[in-house]
């Protein structure tokens, strides 16, 4: 352990903070606010084919991939599943639960063992209490983000409705 600016600091809070480094939402964070926020954060580890969300359950905190790889996959019918994506290193995902808590839109699964940093809404509160000027940051980060999530759904919802109106 060390003393960073008047904080003390494990190597787990230094491993987390130059993770959040590379994350779109604490990017435009200092070294100094990453390591405060670091401290909120849980390691948790994953097998293979462990499921680490389920689709459909509450949403409660938000997760980034130290190690390994996920798929994040949505269920069309009973048998049927559709893989949306595959997550590697650096990659985040469940963040909208720090907002509103909503069920999970997707499940993700473990596909190689994985190692993850976890964020609780509860322990993201607590922080902005504690530090609202960063708080606010992340905030606005985790906006920025979601708006540009839904233009790009609206862009392909536009994109779905050309195709069928030129297919007719």
């Amino acid at each position: 352990m060390k003393l960073f600016s008047s904080l003390l600091v494990t190597k787990k809070d230094e491993e987390i903070a130059l993770l959040l480094s590379n994350v779109n939402i604490f990017k435009n964070l200092t070294p100094n606010e990453r390591i405060k926020i670091a401290k909120y954060f849980r390691e948790k580890h994953y097998k293979s084919g462990e499921r680490i969300v389920k689709e459909g359950e509450a949403g409660d905190r938000m997760f980034i991939i130290s190690q390994g790889a996920v798929k994040v996959t949505k269920f069309l019918s009973e048998t049927e599943e559709e893989v949306l994506a595959n997550l590697v290193d650096g990659d985040l995902f469940g963040e909208m639960a720090l907002l509103d808590g909503s069920p999970r839109s997707a499940s993700v699964i473990a596909i190689s063992p994985v190692k993850m940093f976890e964020l609780y809404r509860v322990s993201l509160e607590e922080f902005i209490e504690k530090e609202p000027r960063i708080g606010v940051k992340v905030l606005h980060n985790l906006a920025k983000i979601m708006a540009e999530r839904i233009r790009a759904a609206g862009d392909k919802i536009r994109d779905i409705l050309i195709w069928k109106s030129i297919k007719s």
